[in-house]
């Protein structure tokens, strides 16, 4: 029944073209090449695929489809020379489509003779494309020799083909300015973070964060000697290299001086394709997609989903040597837009060191989803695993508790999960944690205890000031982090208005010993419990002069708050205020502000001019101004910026 409803369906798919050729109609090459072409080659390759699985022993016939889809394909690709064709062709092929549609019917009505009709309609099909092909080689600058090298989208000749483009692009200028720049980084760990550019699709816009963690979710800068900077530092320090090197280009929103992200370019990236072959550093598919094969000694792969429609995650799914899994190192999602794997393969993947399944691309339009996340549980055997990001991922709602073992973790990124309801209590246990982003997760009621006790942990993101289910239940508050992560660098926070625990728990902020950047977001409710801006501060001395960028989003209050001034924001290089009641921008400890980057966002109620604003500010190079109706004589452009030309263009 299957079998017979599969051949329905097959007939439907070519009705409209059916009724179109009938039709009588010259057809336009533009609509031959990309419409009847493609529809010919579509049903032939179903009608391959009919003949493998019925006539496995047949090679003869499998030679004639083969034969078919050659010469087809020539005409392909030397189109825009046919157009004196046009006629013979048109009628040759509507009689051969005809033909096709009338002998599969004739298949379906008359099984015992289903051979016989399929011998003869691949000797009339073979028969007609041979002669168009020969009628094509007569045409001037035609010749036998050109034709052949322009195979390069037949199946049969793309490994060949992929092979030459490869041997031309190792003779190029370009390549060899990349292999120079690929041997001056000395060592083969260093070297691998230029060959991870590889598995992006050409003129993506890659989060260089993304980037980052992979290298140090591989350890490929723990070698460095530097030893005061962070593995995450270095990252960023060789970002900036391959930059002034040429090799990728900072993406930059308008002319915000700093960056997040960056692209590389297609020639370029096409020389880093070719080194990544040559070391064997991941396997690639003859287009150059980046795949999920971890056979032989292949310990990286990809999740991509190209432009065909195809998918590695099938391969890695469904079709895939299940002993070779053990040898697997890396799981990278590209462009897979639904993570669907099975558990039981997955928690086979026992040497894991990075797990990035979520978006690692800049653009807004890449949604990640997860058909089911069972095959989380096969976290549990991955007692290798340095790096795990599901950012973005919908349907999580839960982490197994399980995740709490894998003692390695170095990174842990689940931001953007907002169906995800609570952070496992034994958190606690990942000592060597040193990032944690669990901002863009709203449904979480509290911070579990364990926090605390990561004291390795340098990046903390999404914090919560919240109010617990019930008044007994035990959480994590910024007193503790302040008294026992000594090393922490970057913490944002997200504070619940309504929280009882708002002002007391903000005004610990000061004692945290060596911070850089601070960023608060203030609920966009109206707040309850706590009126005004007065707070009972515990400290009396100032904190660390090591603050340089704060970041406010929906302040609830008309001037800056109390618990700045507990801040030493004598280094502040950074201020950036978005949304909420503020009206007042004074300087907090101090008479000037010594900000050079200040954007100032969704602000109705603030009010002050241009001249204003650089008394407040003298040493500002750049400022964003967006939907502040009050701030007025701006010198900005269309898209509310101004820049001194001397903007800070370190990383934000």
């Amino acid at each position: 029944m299957s079998k017979q409803t599969s051949s329905s369906n097959s007939s439907f798919e070519h009705l409209d073209l059916l009724s179109y050729l009938k039709s009588g109609q010259t057809t336009p090459f533009p609509i031959f090449i990309h419409f009847i072409m493609p529809q010919f080659l579509h049903h032939l390759s179903k009608r391959k695929q009919h003949l493998i699985s019925t006539h496995k022993e047949d090679s003869g016939l499998q030679l004639k489809f083969e034969k078919i889809q050659e010469e087809t394909i020539c005409i392909d690709n030397i189109y825009e020379r046919l157009k004196e064709c046009e006629l013979h062709i048109n009628k040759e092929f509507r009689d051969l489509i005809l033909r096709s549609l009338d002998d599969a019917y004739k298949e379906r009505t008359e099984n015992s003779r289903e051979t016989k009709i399929l011998e003869e309609t691949l000797d009339r099909t073979l028969e007609v494309v041979s002669m168009l092909k020969n009628q094509i080689y007569s045409i001037k600058e035609l010749s036998s020799d050109k034709l052949e090298s322009r195979r390069f989208k037949s199946p049969l000749f793309a490994k060949k083909l992929q092979l030459n483009i490869d041997k031309m692009m190792a003779e190029s200028s370009t390549f060899k300015e990349i292999k120079v720049v690929y041997d001056g980084l000395g060592d083969e760990l260093t070297q691998n973070c230029l060959l991870c550019f590889s598995v992006f699709p050409q003129k993506a816009v890659i989060k260089k964060k993304a980037l980052v963690h992979w290298w140090v979710g591989e350890k490929f800068l723990s070698h460095q000697s530097n030893e005061n900077k962070t593995d995450e530092e270095k990252g960023y320090d060789l970002f900036q290299e391959f930059i002034t090197k040429g090799i990728i280009e900072p993406v930059s929103k308008k002319r915000r001086p700093s960056s997040e992200h960056c692209r590389m370019h297609p020639l370029i990236r096409y020389a880093v394709i070719v080194l990544a072959k040559e070391k064997r550093f991941i396997r690639f598919d003859s287009n150059g997609n980046p795949t999920a094969d971890f056979s032989d000694s292949n310990k990286r792969g990809c999740l991509v989903t190209t432009e065909e429609g195809g998918s590695s995650l099938r391969e890695l799914t469904y079709g895939f040597r299940l002993k070779k899994l053990e040898n697997v190192q890396t799981l990278f999602n590209v462009s897979e837009p639904c993570v669907d794997l099975r558990e039981d393969s997955f928690s086979k993947m026992r040497n894991m060191k990075v797990v990035q399944l979520g978006r690692c691309q800049a653009s807004a339009k890449q949604i990640v989803e997860a058909a089911d996340t069972e095959f989380l549980k096969g976290l549990k055997k991955m007692k290798h695993l340095r790096y795990f990001s599901i950012r973005g991922i919908t349907r999580v709602r839960e982490l197994p508790d399980s995740i709490c073992k894998l003692t390695k973790l170095v990174i842990v990124d689940i931001h953007g999960c907002r169906y995800l309801e609570r952070l496992p209590e034994g958190i606690g246990s990942l000592t060597n944690l040193t990032c944690l982003d669990i901002s863009g997760c709203n449904l979480i009621s509290h911070m579990p205890v364990g926090l605390a006790s990561l004291s390795k942990l340098q990046v903390l993101q999404g914090f919560l000031i919240g109010r617990p289910v019930s008044d007994d239940q035990k959480y994590c508050t910024l007193a503790d982090l302040a008294a026992k992560l000594e090393y922490l660098k970057k913490l944002s926070i997200n504070v619940d208005v309504r929280s009882k625990e708002l002002t007391p728990q903000l005004s610990h902020l000061s004692e945290f010993k060596n911070p850089v950047s601070l960023s608060v977001v203030w609920s966009k409710k109206e707040q309850r419990t706590e009126q005004g801006n007065s707070t009972n501060t515990t400290s009396t001395s100032p904190g660390s002069s090591s603050l340089a960028k704060l970041e406010l989003q929906f302040l609830p209050y008309s001037e800056m708050p109390d618990w700045m001034k507990l801040l030493n924001l004598e280094n502040l290089k950074k201020l950036y205020v978005r949304g909420g009641k503020l009206s007042k921008l004074h300087p907090v400890g101090c008479e000037k502000w010594k900000v050079s980057i200040l954007r100032l966002e969704l602000l109705s109620k603030l009010q002050m001019d241009w001249r204003e604003l650089r008394a407040l500010f003298p040493r500002s190079r750049y400022v964003k101004k967006l939907k502040c109706p009050q701030l007025i004589l701006f010198p900005c452009d269309d898209n509310g910026e101004w820049a001194s030309g001397e903007a800070d263009t370190e990383h934000a």
